[in-house]
């Protein structure tokens, strides 16, 4: 993949990856409500089952979210699955008819 088209985010501890998300960065042609039609999409948030419930995963999140909110973007989205539609909106996303959503002026 061309150079920071996508990122990694992983949370470790004692040197083993617990928990790992992606962010992939595209353009789209500008359309109402992000006239830039710069866009991330969070993909493959993933947390090792024993490591689940502790807050991992939220603070990965977090730190995407500071990241895509320092960058030209507009809109950051994913999709949910019922298990992580609780954190999601937690941090802010909003739901659509077939995704989540979080956009910027």
């Amino acid at each position: 993949m061309p150079q920071n088209e996508f990122l990694a985010w992983v949370a470790e501890v004692d040197t083993q990856i617990v928990a790992t998300s992606g962010l992939v960065f595209f353009q789209r042609p500008p359309y109402n409500g992000n006239l830039s039609g710069s866009e991330a999409y969070i993909m493959n948030v993933y947390t090792i089952p024993m490591w689940r419930g502790q807050g991992i995963a939220t603070a990965l999140l977090k730190e995407i979210i500071n990241f895509v909110r320092a960058t030209e973007v507009k809109r950051l989205w994913l999709h949910a699955t019922e298990d992580g539609k609780r954190i999601y909106e937690k941090l802010g996303f909003v739901s659509t008819s077939k995704e989540m959503e979080i956009f910027w002026q």
